[in-house]
């Protein structure tokens, strides 16, 4: 009865309440429905995938579910993958499936070839996403590589998709990850101003792609798992993304709009588990 009352009061008054938590083995459920029967990944009516795969796996081993099926569907394929971001984010799955590539193998040398100074493969986000490979396989960060992270992060204390362009709350959030991996400490300046620079991107109770943005769901777990590297969380933001988990246990992109469910349920898991990159299994 006191119970009912104080949650009667705070409706009434617009108190907070406390929020329902996430599925989160619903949510690995429907992850686990969207392998084929060669462990790959893909959307209702879409085509295999490596690299939606590898994003499957890693949602997989988020929730705690087996992970092997999708693992060896990433292994089986490896070899088909040419964009170096997709062999970085499949090194990142291997390794948290407990698979890690060996090295000298396809994956490895793929990644060592794209290393040229301190940039890793073209983009910003690529470089990123090779540190947090290279680290994954347990190998050091090159001093360049670690400065060219640093040398990408805009006076803002964001990271932008290309030098000069406006901040992006994932690459923001990636970069975060991307140096604490390298050994970087929280206190750090550099962390502690991509840490603010998460707080541009907010949007309702949640986190867009880029300012004055509608939230979504990935931007969101982006930015759970940035703030996840450095020991902290967002109550508002867990609160907006557990509200966007449908009856089958995936996540919409947005309120009332559902797309590419097996995609952003990967990703949203990830940053309600709170596992930041690179994942362990």
């Amino acid at each position: 009865m006191i119970r009912l009352l104080v949650l009667t009061l705070a409706v009434l008054l617009g108190l907070p309440t406390a929020a329902a938590a996430a599925d989160l083995p619903a949510a690995g459920a429907f992850l686990a429905r969207s392998l084929d029967g060669e462990g790959c990944a893909r959307e209702a009516g879409g085509r295999a995938s490596v690299s939606l795969t590898a994003w499957v796996t890693l949602g997989l081993v988020a929730t705690g579910r087996d992970s092997s099926r999708a693992a060896g569907c990433i292994v089986a394929h490896a070899q088909e993958l040419r964009v170096i971001t997709d062999v970085e984010l499949a090194i990142l799955a291997l390794v948290a499936a407990g698979r890690p590539p060996v090295r000298g193998g396809v994956l490895p040398m793929a990644l060592d070839r794209a290393v040229r100074g301190g940039r890793i493969g073209p983009t910003i986000a690529s470089t990123q996403f090779g540190l947090l490979a290279l680290r994954a396989l347990g190998r050091p960060v090159p001093a360049a590589v670690r400065a060219q992270v640093e040398h990408d992060q805009s006076s803002d204390g964001s990271w932008a998709v290309g030098p000069g362009g406006d901040g992006d709350s994932n690459l923001t959030a990636s970069g975060i990850e991307a140096l604490i991996a390298a050994g970087v400490r929280p206190s750090s300046r550099a962390v502690g101003r991509g840490v603010r620079a998460l707080q541009l991107f907010r949007a309702g109770g949640g986190f867009a792609l880029g300012r004055a943005g509608e939230p979504d769901a990935q931007s969101t777990a982006w930015a759970l798992q940035g703030l996840a590297a450095v020991g902290q969380t967002d109550g508002r933001a867990v609160a907006y993304l557990t509200r966007l988990q449908g009856r089958d246990g995936a996540f919409s992109y947005s309120a009332g709009q559902r797309i590419t469910p097996v995609w952003v349920t990967a990703q949203a898991v990830l940053g309600l588990a709170r596992r930041p990159f690179p994942l362990r299994p």
